[in-house]
């Protein structure tokens, strides 16, 4: 009787969680919050080799880069349940591997020393600990699949908060394996916090940092892109959300996970609107990112391999068309306008056009060498963005696809299909997976349009495309602007104070025809000094061609001679054509999922012209 009733109790509480126990314990003690320093510990089941790995991931996910992430570990100790020291050696840069028996279990310990905000692996200090799991915590490749719960051990009145399921106590998660943990980071510490429901899910926004934010309005304005994320893809999949913010200094971006994510900004770039709004945007990527990489991804990267590269051709998708989504998304949840849509679209269109490495490299391309793209002075000349172009690439494909649909259907139908059909726990998506939805959406192949945008470097053809829905891509100047033309030599630079200093050179254009570098330094310009304010003016003034351009060059003083080109002085615009039709508008606003804007009446100094 007594041993059916404690089964039945053990049932009850089984039913009750999650993860009754955990098979994988971590428990993460922070000593010493001003120096960075925590002290982690963790308990593996019973083995049965003579060896168990313990490793530290070499990169952390939504980030396409090696780190060495096993640096910050120090006092690596082991021992085995009845308290003996086992030996151990490091084998590679996050391995480290012990000598066990059959049947004993592990303990592991370790110091780790957390002071890496930017790169949004851990950072820990007296106000905060921002704790994710490939930076932290250990783990054995037997136990991956096993069950964990992670303790904390933090100041008094820290309070932690994460997207996996609280454990039994107040500072403790539990998750259903490692790759849960992973993907799941903690923030703890004191924050602004604030919660709300959609469709009866838990969405949270933990702050961090003092900044120029309205923590209520930021509130609100998540939850408009919550709503509509759940209208482009469909159903949600998480049960809580977590939305974590560090507002602070020095450092910039984000990184998304399966049930939350974490963006830094500065701390007093929330305010004015256009500040506000890249806020938003990334907010919007980050979410976007739950579907589109965290429920489903390329099959290569199916499951993660945390000690290698996870090399794919479909970067692009994962990446950029999450940058074309963020758009769209804040657009339709009436975040962002139509006029603020187009005003990015048409910035992206015009540094794609000053980007020579579209000849020269392939989304795919792009793609499989972003795990050792470095960037630097000739990233622009000799290769593409998987953001830039990816979201170009989703630009030009939705608008191909309203067309071949009359309207009908979209780019988020794409992603629909892959969500539906290849999702992580299906193995995730190919190439051909989504050649074949482009297929059953739109009832054509795709295979030429494929070859010639996505595996080679064919200019993708915006003009065409955008007169689909009514639009053109111009150079457009000012009312007030009496200059109508201007130089354009081919150069970026950066202001040091005295005189402006070149960071880039554009393949083929007048700079790098005559033979400027980075690193020059421009010094003078027919003899005249140049400063970072006045460059361009000064260069306009002298019409006579070549012009005479005096640079250090590692502190040697040489004139090279300069024939720029002239251009239309203005700023790019995507706007309406002359004479819209209704067709294009119909379709421009299937494309955009906002109404075409009515006329305006003419004002009385147009009706004084007629």
């Amino acid at each position: 009787m007594k041993k059916t009733l404690l089964g039945s109790l053990a049932l009850v509480c089984a039913m009750a969680s999650p993860f009754a126990f955990a098979d994988v314990n971590y428990q993460i003690k922070i000593t010493n919050p001003a120096q960075h320093l925590a002290e982690v510990s963790i308990e593996f089941p019973a083995v049965s080799g003579k060896t168990l790995d313990v490793q530290m991931p070499i990169w952390r996910t939504g980030r396409y880069e090696v780190l060495n992430l096993g640096k910050n570990v120090r006092q690596f100790a082991a021992s085995n349940g009845k308290g003996k020291a086992l030996s151990f050696a490091k084998t590679d840069k996050g391995t480290w591997q012990v000598k066990t028996q059959p049947g004993d279990t592990v303990k592991i310990s370790y110091e780790i020393f957390a002071n890496a905000l930017g790169e949004r692996t851990q950072h820990i200090d007296d106000t905060h600990a921002y704790l994710d799991a490939s930076g932290v915590l250990m783990y054995a490749a037997p136990f991956r699949n096993q069950a964990v719960k992670v303790s904390l051990d933090t100041p008094k009145n820290w309070i932690s908060r994460s997207g996996m399921d609280k454990g039994n106590c107040d500072n403790c998660f539990v998750a259903k394996n490692y790759d849960v943990l992973i993907d799941s980071p903690i923030e703890t510490g004191e924050h602004e916090f604030h919660s709300f429901d959609v469709d009866g899910h838990t969405i949270e926004l933990a702050i961090w940092g003092r900044g120029n934010y309205d923590g209520k309005k930021m509130a609100g304005d998540l939850k408009k892109i919550v709503e509509g994320g759940r209208k482009l893809f469909g159903p949600y999949p998480f049960k809580r959300y977590l939305f974590i913010v560090h507002a602070t200094d020095g450092v910039g971006g984000a990184t998304e996970h399966i049930n939350s994510t974490v963006i830094q900004k500065n701390r007093w770039g929330f305010s004015p609107r256009k500040e506000y709004l890249n806020f938003l945007r990334t907010a919007a990527h980050e979410f976007v990112h739950t579907w589109n990489v965290k429920a489903y991804r390329p099959k290569e990267m199916v499951p993660y391999e945390y000690q290698k590269e996870n090399y794919t051709r479909l970067l692009w998708m994962a990446e950029g068309n999450t940058s074309y989504f963020e758009e769209l998304l804040t657009l339709r949840a009436g975040i962002q306008t139509r006029d603020e849509f187009l005003e990015e679209l048409s910035k992206a269109m015009f540094a794609y056009e000053h980007q020579p490495g579209r000849f020269q490299q392939s989304a795919a391309e792009s793609s499989f060498d972003a795990w050792i793209d470095a960037g630097g002075e000739r990233a622009r000349n000799a290769s593409v963005n998987i953001y830039s172009k990816g979201m170009l690439l989703a630009h030009a494909m939705d608008i191909e696809i309203r067309r071949q649909t009359k309207g009908a259907k979209g780019f988020e139908h794409i992603h629909q299909y892959l969500y539906q059909h290849h999702t992580v726990d299906k193995g995730g998506y190919t190439e051909a997976d989504v050649r074949t939805a482009l297929k059953t959406v739109t009832g054509n192949d795709w295979s030429a349009w494929w070859a010639k945008y996505v595996d080679s470097t064919g200019e993708i053809p915006f003009t065409e495309l955008l007169n689909h829905v009514g639009m053109r891509y111009v150079i457009e100047g000012g009312k007030d602007d009496e200059q109508k033309e201007e130089w354009f030599t081919g150069w970026r630079t950066r202001d040091t104070g005295d005189h402006p200093v070149v960071i880039e050179v554009e393949r083929d254009s007048p700079a790098w025809k005559a033979g400027v570098v980075a690193g020059d330094i421009l010094v003078a310009a027919n003899g005249l000094r140049l400063t970072p304010k006045d460059i361009n003016d000064k260069l306009w003034l002298m019409q006579q061609a070549p012009i005479k351009l005096s640079v250090f060059r590692r502190d040697e003083l040489r004139d090279i001679m300069l024939t720029p080109n002239r251009q239309v002085k203005g700023k790019a615009k995507v706007k309406a054509v002359d004479a819209v039709t209704e067709e294009q508008k119909a379709l421009n606003a299937a494309w955009l999922g906002v109404a075409w804007p009515a006329a305006k009446p003419a004002s009385a100094a147009d009706k004084a012209k007629e």
